[in-house]
């Protein structure tokens, strides 16, 4: 005689769900005990690694922000030394100009004729001379 492969619906012992069936099954206390605590281990290791994460990640992002604010300064400095240069390029052509001129002016006084000072005349005269 074969046996059915279809369960029989009036046994409940083949009606039962896996999960059923699970809870029907005692486990013992000691292996319960066990992995009780091995879980809470793993739930501590678990929460200390998403902490550490956590605190990685905030660290990243502190990180992030003061290279954000450094390469902003750097920026400023950047265009502070531009303006910088290019004020240091004109007052070193400001002063070649200044330069020259006062060697033309040296050079135009000592081309003139040397003439001694007169005193000013009565009719060159103004009224606050007197």
């Amino acid at each position: 005689m074969t046996e059915s492969l279809v369960a029989n619906p009036k046994d409940w012992r083949e009606t039962r769900t896996p999960e059923q069936a699970a809870a029907e099954t005692e486990e013992p206390e000691s292996a319960a005990r066990v992995r009780a605590e091995d879980d809470a281990a793993t739930r501590a290791r678990q929460a200390e690694a998403e902490a550490g994460l956590r605190a990685a990640d905030r660290a990243l992002e502190d990180g992030e922000a003061r290279l954000r604010r450094t390469r902003d300064e750097l920026r400023l400095r950047e265009q502070e030394l531009e303006r910088t240069s290019d004020l240091t390029q004109q007052v070193a052509r400001n002063a070649a100009n200044l330069l020259e001129q006062t060697e033309q002016i040296a050079d135009l006084t000592r081309r003139a004729p040397h003439t001694e000072p007169q005193s000013p005349t009565p009719e060159s005269r103004t009224e606050g001379d007197t």
